[in-house]
């Protein structure tokens, strides 16, 4: 259970994105905010990394190969940059669905396909429930335009995710902390988007508010959210994470209700019930199974 919580605590950071970015400057890049969004948190958790022992002895860790440490960052930064892209192209409510929704999903499919063991039903149906229920949240809102390309990237995006969820996993598994983990698959990450930033306007940077949104999104949406998905990460399974993570959605339309004035319908309620009931349910699945 402190697993779950460390991962619902992570999805709790991450749903203050959208309300940061809402508070922010106007003229803000997103493909600019995700950038410098990852260059502060990898720094962060590097230093994070520095100041806590390791989790392991380094003579204990198993050997990483190189391309797993990449596949995890390509994950990542596929995700950063396929995620805000979609949400402009296709709007938040479809974007949001096809993004998260289809990263459980995807990820099961991973472990199914390397595992060759089919995944269980009731993470099946509590994962397609939850995903229901989140879909209710989102399609309540006013936008509901579909691009096939802004469906398409919000694909990539959920695929982004489930790469860095089994990458992660792996170098967990081998005894590397988790700070440094996700400091150096950020950090890689960082380098692999840092190109954008010549390509974008950065003059919104000169504002104090942005200032403020990016150490917000860097140390708390990133490193602090990274560090207790990592952690908790290391005792579940990925597909098992990327389900607990669309508590997500909830927190952030409670959010919106309480920080921005916005009101959730009855539909987005119903949303709101149905992804906190799929939760319960699923943690009350594996603390039965955890017992037998």
């Amino acid at each position: 259970m402190r697993s779950r919580n460390l991962v619902v605590l992570a999805a709790v950071c991450f749903a203050t994105t959208g309300t940061a970015q809402q508070l922010g400057p106007d003229g803000s890049s997103p493909l600019g905010v995700a950038t410098i969004r990852f260059l502060i948190g990898s720094i962060v958790l590097y230093f994070l990394s520095v100041l806590r022992p390791a989790h392991q002895p380094v003579s204990n860790r198993q050997p990483l190969a190189t391309w797993v440490w990449v596949a995890a960052a390509f994950g990542q930064a596929l995700y950063g940059a396929a995620f805000f892209s979609a949400v402009r192209s296709t709007g938040v409510a479809v974007g949001t669905v096809v993004a998260l929704g289809s990263a459980p999903l995807i990820t099961g499919a991973i472990t199914a396909i390397s595992s060759r063991k089919a995944p269980s039903v009731s993470w099946l149906g509590t994962t397609v429930f939850a995903i229901v229920g989140m879909s209710l949240i989102v399609v309540s809102g006013k936008e509901s335009q579909v691009t096939m390309s802004g469906v398409a990237l919000a694909l990539c995006a959920g695929l982004g995710y489930a790469l860095f969820a089994l990458g992660s996993k792996t170098i967990l598994s081998s005894g590397v902390s988790s700070e440094f983990a996700m400091a150096k698959v950020f950090g890689i990450a960082s380098l692999m988007l840092a190109p954008t930033l010549l390509f974008v306007d950065l003059e919104w940077l000169t504002h104090t508010d942005a200032i403020v949104m990016v150490l917000w999104l860097g140390i708390v949406t990133l490193a602090l959210a990274y560090w207790s998905y990592a952690t908790g990460l290391r005792h579940l399974e990925p597909s098992q994470t990327t389900m607990i993570t669309l508590v997500e959605p909830v927190v952030a339309t409670l959010l919106g209700a309480v920080v921005l004035s916005e009101r959730p319908t009855v539909l987005a309620w119903c949303g709101i019930f149905v992804v906190i009931a799929s939760l319960l349910a699923d943690s009350r699945i594996t603390s039965k199974i955890a017992q037998t």
